[in-house]
């Protein structure tokens, strides 16, 4: 027999893949040391690229030497939903169909992604095993699977009765494109040079003026008072006077506040509490109203009718030229500030105000803290220990709540004639139910996918239920990149303990 003159996979890799499979030598044998990696789930909506080659193989290389040493090892696989990042995928496949998500119910759009996922779900699956990685492919898990699913359901509701979810109107940082809310972890900071305005504001008598430096002027419509340090002697005479805020001719408040920067600026702030997280604080602080000037859409809203409708870019020309024909302006200066992005469409993101669900991190991220001061994990390189631990240490409360239809159902309900009463239900297929004669109307959000995905590790070894691979939780080895060590690492290590 002559040998072929050059090597061709497809002529023999799949019959060799398919020889490990069938015959069981994937599979957890079920004597020697237990030990255990988790996929990090593909995407579902798309093909691997050439990461996933660099990332698989890392893992397989670990799974296969302990294999060979008589471990009891498992390479757990799992096919990931991908909430968010397959929502963006599946919104340019219907703005190349000419519709978009506005078209449907979001029970129609959610079945019409899962159909979208599962046609593109083989691929991915084939291609792993075409990179020859040795992952049991019997304990696949799919981040919608019923058992992830009643999973997050059970866990939710623990964090509901122990009083650590709560739903509040909050600053969420928002993409007007998605129209979605992320949490902090998701927004993409990039320095930009941009300008630093200084705005008059007339005393009310009309004979002093006072002037604030701000980047964002089209959102002095919204603004609710001007913020002094109250160590500031430039304008202690002015604490609690009245100035009026042009444009709008509404009178606002000048209050002491030592949030303030002496230093920037000019030292006086504008206080918008509706866009600006810093200024939500301040205005709680002051009980100071909230104004939003922004919809959901990233168009003027709740301002004079000239900037109606505009975008926030739109409005910052008309106003500064509406400031210049008051001779308020009084100069500006070039800077650099870093701005914050939407990480898929690069769009600037909007700080604004909704109602979201949230979940309390001090309890769970101070566990976590502990064990990793002990060294209970062992980090490569071992100063990603402490990165780690120094996010840990300044997490906020985490926003769970995205706007959009494909992911795992927030499973609430409130009362259609009470917005602050909400009930835990998992009957999410339904549009309203009805309790005690009370009609509650279902909550549109799904969860953001890092609460289902920082679940994983007991997820997929069925720990929880004391399954097939329960005695493989928790897993030996995580290696993956810098950059979802804090989305992905920092939940599991909390959701875990």
């Amino acid at each position: 027999m002559q040998l072929a003159k050059q090597y061709i996979p497809n002529d023999y890799e799949p019959n060799i893949y398919a020889l490990w499979e069938t015959s069981g030598a994937l599979e957890p044998t079920g004597t020697g040391k237990p030990y255990s990696i988790i996929m990090p789930p593909p995407n579902a909506n798309g093909n691997l690229h050439i990461g996933h080659a660099l990332d698989m193989n890392l893992k397989d290389v670990l799974i296969r030497y302990h294999r060979m040493k008589g471990d009891d090892a498992v390479f757990i696989p799992g096919a990931d939903h991908a909430g968010f990042e397959t929502w963006v995928v599946y919104e340019r496949e219907l703005t190349k169909q000419g519709k978009s998500r506005f078209d449907f119910s979001r029970d129609q759009l959610y079945s019409q992604v899962w159909n979208f996922v599962q046609e593109k779900r083989g691929n991915m699956e084939l291609q792993l095993r075409a990179l020859g990685v040795s992952a049991s492919w019997k304990h696949l898990t799919f981040t919608l699977d019923d058992k992830v699913i009643n999973t997050v359901y059970d866990t939710f509701k623990k964090m509901w009765d122990d009083n650590l979810v709560y739903r509040g109107e909050r600053i969420v940082n928002y993409c007007t494109e998605h129209q979605t809310s992320f949490a902090d972890i998701e927004v993409e900071h990039k320095n930009e040079k941009g300008k630093l305005w200084k705005i008059a504001s007339p005393t009310l008598d009309k004979i002093g003026e006072i002037i604030v430096a701000t980047t964002r002027p089209e959102t002095m419509l919204g603004d609710v008072a001007v913020a002094v340090h109250p160590d500031d002697e430039r304008y202690k005479k002015l604490v609690g006077t009245r100035i009026l805020l042009p444009i709008v001719d509404k009178e606002i408040p000048i209050i002491a506040d030592e949030y303030v920067d002496m230093s920037y600026g000019t030292g006086a702030v504008k206080i918008t509490p509706a866009h600006d997280p810093n200024d939500f604080e301040i205005a709680k602080r002051h009980d100071l109203p909230l104004e939003s000037i922004i919809s959901p859409e990233g168009k003027m809203i709740n301002v004079p009718a000239q900037f109606l409708g505009l975008t926030p870019v739109e409005a910052r020309a008309r106003v500064l030229e509406a400031l210049e024909a008051l001779e308020l302006r009084r100069g500006e200066t070039e800077i650099e500030h870093a701005v914050g992005h939407c990480y898929k469409c690069g769009s600037v993101i909007e700080p604004m105000i909704k109602e979201q669900w949230f979940i309390k991190t001090q309890s769970l991220a101070q566990p976590a803290i502990d064990a990793l001061k002990k060294e209970e994990i062992t980090f490569y390189p071992a100063s990603k220990r402490k990165e780690l631990i120094a996010y840990l240490e300044q997490l906020k409360d985490w926003n769970i709540s995205r706007q959009i239809p494909w992911g795992i159902p927030i499973p609430a309900f409130v009362n259609e004639n009470d917005p602050k009463d909400w009930i835990f239900d998992t009957r999410t297929n339904e549009q309203s139910i009805v309790v005690n004669g009370t009609t509650y109307i279902r909550e549109e959000d799904t969860f953001d996918t890092w609460f289902s995905s920082g679940q994983w590790p007991y997820i997929v070894t069925d720990y929880l239920t004391d399954g097939d691979l329960a005695n493989y939780f928790p897993t030996d080895m995580m290696e993956t990149g810098m950059d979802i060590m804090r989305a992905w690492v920092s939940r599991m290590i909390m959701l875990s303990l």
